[in-house]
Order: C-alpha cells, then structure tokens, then sequence
C-alpha cells in the first residue's frame, strides 16, 4: 500500500498516452503517488475538489476546457496544493499566463524525464521552476526581440479570447471551438468579435488568416515549421 505521507498527484493530459508516462515518471519517486488521472477538464475539476491533491500536473491544451483555466480554479479551490505544467508550447505569452494563473512550475514535453521530476520536486518544496528548455527559449525570444509584452496584439487579448485564437488557429470552425470550450455558440461569435476588435481585424476570413499565422509562427520558434495541425489533432 502506498505510504499516506507521500505526497498526492492528479494527473491531467488530454493525450492518453502522456497520461500513462507522466503517471509511471511520477510514481518511481517515492516522494509522490499519484491518486488521479484524466483528460477531461471539467473531470480535472471535479476530481480536484474530490481528492484535494498536494500537487497537480497538467497540459495546457484538454478536452472541453483548457489549462489556464484550470490552473485558476484549482488556485480557487485550495491555494496551498501546487501545479506543474507540462506542455509543448514554449511560447513567452503561454509561460507567462500560465505562471499568472498560478502554476508554480514549468516543463516542456522535450524536456527529459528526470528535469520533470527535479521540476516536481522543487515545486512540491515551494519553489517556482522553469525547466532549461524553457529558460533557453525565453532568452533566445528576448535576444531576438520576439518577446510578446501585454502590448503586443495577442497580449491584448483575455485568457478565453486566447484559447478561442488558438483553436481558431489550429482550423477550429466556431462550432467546434463552442463544442471543446463546452460554451455556446453564441458565446463564441462574442469572443471572435471582440478579438477581431482588439486585433483590428474586419472579417473572419483576417481572423482566421492571422490566427493560424500566430500559431505557425509559435510552431517555429519551436522549431516545428509544421506545427499547425488539423482540426483533429492538438498540441498540447
């Protein structure tokens, strides 16, 4: 049976697969047990409230919601547990906005096993982290000037008109953004108004046209040029 003084893990990835790892890489340190796991956002929630967990380590991108969001529930919920996000976005903006809505550390899906684990373990102690990868990526950004500040045109933008932009990015029609934000239709032309607002923008063909411009260029900084994907399929 698994000590009750080991500290408890929820694990949220929308990728099944993910899931299984980040749950076998967690439990071979005795530090930690994981007592959770799922994809589904509003599933993440409710099991957070549930299982009330030390530590959460989650994805940006899950199923019917999104990691921003969540990390500010969970903050909500119980502000002593600590969350580490383990994505592929190595984007300033996404690291920022995570770090904002209360995550305490950082890792990208490259990074290796055993820098995700030090992550946990420095998140668990209290600390704030950033895995290599990440501290890399942030200075190579700054050194090139590509650094997005609040001024710049996505930075301008609220969490939710993010998460719309980068589905609407990645070939989201607004039906389906509705369906994986589990918000109206009408909800969404709302926020596809108000980006288009905020970006200077006149139709939806431009909104589309610069949200998948966005994400390309997310993708090569990431050095994937091929980073856009198909309504089908979802960076984490």
């Amino acid at each position: 049976m698994s000590s009750p003084n080991k500290l408890s893990v929820l694990i949220v990835h929308h990728a099944p697969l993910m899931r299984f790892g980040l749950t076998k890489l967690v439990q071979s340190n005795r530090q930690f047990r994981v007592i959770g796991d799922t994809g589904e956002a509003p599933v993440a929630r409710r099991l957070f409230a549930e299982l009330r967990p030390n530590l959460t380590v989650l994805s940006l991108t899950l199923q019917h919601g999104d990691g921003i969001s969540l990390l500010k529930d969970f903050r909500k919920l119980n502000p002593a547990a600590s969350s580490l996000v383990v994505t592929a976005r190595n984007d300033s903006l996404s690291v920022q906005r995570a770090l904002k809505a209360g995550a305490r550390g950082y890792v990208v899906a490259e990074d290796e096993t055993a820098e995700v684990l030090h992550a946990l373990e420095r998140v668990a102690a209290g600390e704030l982290y950033a895995s290599g990868t990440v501290a890399r990526g942030l200075l190579q950004m700054l050194a090139n000037g590509s650094v997005e500040t609040p001024r710049d045109a996505c930075g301008q933008l609220s969490d939710r008109e993010l998460q719309v932009f980068r589905l609407i990015g990645s070939g989201f029609g607004t039906s389906r953004v509705a369906m994986e934000l589990q918000l109206s239709v009408k909800t969404i032309e709302t926020h596809r108004q108000r980006i288009k607002q905020k970006l200077g923008l006149t139709n939806g063909t431009e909104l589309t046209r610069r949200a998948t411009e966005w994400m390309m260029e997310a993708a090569r900084r990431r050095g994937r040029p091929n980073g856009v994907k198909s309504p089908s399929s979802r960076a984490s």
